[in-house]
């Protein structure tokens, strides 16, 4: 038993040290050193005599010459799993090929022919997903020889092109934000993407930050302070109805915001004699300012039924006492949202509506933009529904002319550009209309050449990369294309829109309805690399018109300003913002782009009171009705900027003693000048005051016999200009 014992010990000590060996691994099948080296096998002129190809392969075959027909070649790719196929046959001597592909069923999906004789053809990215047909088959009858079919596949990636992809059924989805990698591979190609957009109407990001960081602070303010400019963005948490403080103002203790009153909704406060409240308390009845109570529905301001008129203290703060001509007025029934007024409206402000004065700065964007709103004319147009705008970023390929479309989910163009030759594309701003929840973007290469020598080039080699997003400025952005007056994006008064000038030659136009006549005030920011030109243009009269250009600003040079004072708007106004031309290599070129720093528009009105300047009125047959003893103020710009003014004496009955006074402003050399309109419609210069002293102001003494006399304002050397300062022109009957 002794003996066993240590038998069984012995024995347990070997086994233990026994070598370990690591388990063997199962046979995997031959191990592919290369692509398969297959014989065409005929016949396999149909489907169902197709040679199948189940992994990398070269075939060689050979289509037999047949004078009453073409032979054809068929080919059965059945990978095992998806797979990314590059196909390319290889040419036939003296003869065109061409290359077809068919699902499954046998319908076919896509045909290549896009090499000419003795030219191989090839499909670099064709997706099979379970099994896919090959036709190789000469283009016409009699013709043969000897080719070579190579078959390279591989395994999809993430963010690739799945051809075929040719049409909206087959649109490859593309997420906004996402970069996908494609191929123009063949003259026929056409990649279809299918969007999906974001609902307008739902909660988004902030508005206003642009790709230099937010656009509501910019580094520089050349304009000043504005209600759109040098706000927080929304979504701050404060809610405006309601809200304590006081809007800031010279006429005495403004009423908390969110209030219904007579005064406009508690947006001005009570009018003193200067200030902002002064200022935005003029116009006549009806008009949006502080003589007139707003409905500013979905800004925080909205009226509600049964709301206690302010004097009372019906939700538990102080009132505000109506001034004389508003106490114990009753609701007008024929106003909209407005009360009777037994009192004329109060005289224009001493500053001047445009004399660098503007309204206080507010704590919250939405508060401001409802207060601008308010306090500006010519809002009562309704606004354009939400828009989205998209960001288009696609790379060049060499040797090809892209050609860019996005459709709307019914296949209707919203936007074309054809590219040039290896260029890339950032589109920006391309305006979705707001009942579009799926849009398409569709590439293809542009045809290039005329007749028979016209063809698409296409490039199998090199792949694009395609990117589609929102872009951040949100519904402040504009929406392209917009190169067209009946395409201009529309702008409201007290609003601004953010616009790129990309690609090379852009211009973009927007449009200003106004309800009534105003007066605006245009301001466009300047823009790194860019020379901008502002324009107020005049749609054409009839189909075979021309648009007529009536105000030009271009005082700024590259990242300069521009701006346009005192535009008369009643019913629609167009602005142009381009480029300017410049000079290269003898040529006279609009070059100027930047995809990347956008530009920004402004628009701000008052109500047309006749105390100001109505421009244009740079020409005499555009000059403006002057009224005697009555005062008029107006700008000098932009440089060589010329006013016009018209007074009617035609009906006197004899000379007519005036005296005019131009008060002058700083920096220009103002001059006055009277003209005498002649019967023939010339005017003939019969006295001039152009001393030239600075801000001094200038004066014409002069006995006028019946006619009509035109008075023209300008800077007398035609060198500067001033556009925060007014100058006033007041014309009186003297003894």
């Amino acid at each position: 038993m002794r003996r066993w014992g240590w038998a069984c010990v012995l024995g347990l000590m070997l086994a233990g040290c026994k070598e370990d060996k690591a388990p063997e691994a199962p046979d995997a099948g031959p191990v592919e050193t290369g692509p398969a080296a297959l014989t065409e096998k005929e016949p396999n002129d149909r489907p169902d005599q197709a040679l199948d190809i189940t992994r990398n392969s070269t075939v060689s075959a050979e289509l037999t010459a047949q004078p009453n027909k073409a032979d054809e070649d068929w080919y059965r790719l059945v990978p095992g799993a998806p797979r990314i196929a590059d196909v390319t046959v290889s040419g036939l001597p003296g003869g065109d090929i061409t290359l077809e592909v068919y699902d499954r069923d046998r319908n076919r999906l896509v045909g290549i022919n896009s090499e000419g004789e003795g030219k191989p053809e090839r499909f670099p990215n064709l997706y099979v997903e379970n099994e896919r047909f090959i036709r190789v088959v000469p283009t016409r009858k009699g013709v043969g020889g000897a080719y070579t079919l190579e078959v390279r596949t591989r395994a999809p990636e993430d963010g690739e092109e799945r051809e075929p992809n040719d049409r909206a059924v087959d649109a490859v989805s593309l997420t906004l934000g996402q970069t996908v990698t494609a191929f123009l591979g063949h003259s026929g190609d056409e990649d279809w993407y299918r969007i999906e957009l974001p609902d307008p109407t739902q909660p988004s990001a902030p508005e206003g930050a642009g790709p230099g960081g937010p656009a509501e602070a910019p580094a520089t303010a050349p304009f000043g302070d504005s209600p759109s400019q040098g706000t927080p963005p929304p979504g701050d948490g404060t809610a405006p109805r309601g809200m304590g403080g006081t809007l800031p103002g010279a006429g005495g203790t403004g009423a908390p915001l969110g209030h219904d009153d007579a005064m406009g909704g508690g947006l001005a406060g009570q009018q003193g004699s200067t200030g902002a409240g002064a200022q935005y308390g003029q116009g006549p009845p009806g008009a949006s300012g502080a003589g007139a109570r707003q409905d500013l529905t979905g800004n925080g301001f909205e009226t509600e039924e049964g709301a206690a008129p302010r004097g009372t203290e019906a939700d538990g703060t102080p009132g505000l006492t109506a001034p004389e001509g508003m106490r114990g007025a009753s609701p007008d029934p024929g106003g909209v949202d407005g009360f009777a007024r037994d009192e004329a409206p109060p005289s224009p402000a001493v500053e001047g509506t445009f004399a660098g004065s503007e309204p206080p700065p507010v704590v919250n964007q939405a508060v401001g933009e409802a207060i601008a709103r308010a306090l500006d004319a010519g809002t009562a147009v309704p606004p354009e529904p939400p828009s989205v705008a998209l960001k288009i970023e696609l790379t060049g390929v060499d040797g090809v002319r892209p050609e860019l479309s996005v459709l709307s989910a019914a296949e209707a163009p919203l936007f074309t550009l054809r590219g040039k030759e290896g260029e890339t594309l950032s589109l920006r701003n391309i305006g979705v209309r707001a009942m579009d929840r799926v849009v398409y973007v569709v590439v293809k290469t542009s045809w290039v050449g005329t007749g028979k020598e016209a063809r698409r080039p296409f490039n199998a080699t090199m792949p694009y990369t395609l990117t589609v997003s929102q872009e951040e400025a949100g519904a402040s952005a504009e929406l392209e294309p917009n190169d067209e007056l009946h395409k201009a994006t529309p702008v409201t008064a007290g609003g601004y829109r953010q616009g790129f000038l990309a690609p090379k030659g852009d211009v973009d136009h927007f449009v200003l309805k106004t309800s009534e006549p105003v007066l605006a005030k245009v301001e466009l920011t300047g823009v790194e690399r860019l020379d901008l030109v502002l324009s107020m243009v005049e749609p054409p009269e009839g189909e075979s018109g021309k648009e007529t250009v009536l105000l030009r600003a271009n005082d700024g040079a590259i990242k300069e300003p521009e701006r346009l004072n005192n535009v008369a708007c009643n019913g629609a106004c167009y602005f142009r913002v381009e480029g300017a031309s410049r000079k290269v290599d003898g040529k006279w070129v609009k070059d100027f782009e930047n995809a990347e720093q956008p530009y920004r528009i402004t628009v701000t009105t008052v109500p047309d009171n006749g105390g100001e300047e109505r421009e244009p009125n740079n020409t005499a047959d555009r000059a403006q009705d002057l009224m005697l003893g009555q005062p008029v103020r107006g700008t000098v710009y932009p440089v060589k900027d010329t006013d016009f003014f018209r007074l009617d004496l035609s009906d006197r009955p004899v000379r007519t003693p005036i005296r005019a006074t131009l008060l002058g402003i700083l920096k220009v050399d103002v001059g006055l000048y009277l003209h005498r309109v002649q019967p023939d419609g010339k005017l003939s210069l019969v006295q001039t005051a152009d001393r030239a002293k600075g801000d001094q102001p200038e004066s014409i003494r002069y006995s006028a016999e019946p006619g009509v006399y035109l008075f023209e304002v300008r800077d007398a050397r035609n060198r500067e200009s001033n556009f925060q300062d007014s100058y006033q022109l007041t014309v009186e009957e003297s003894e």
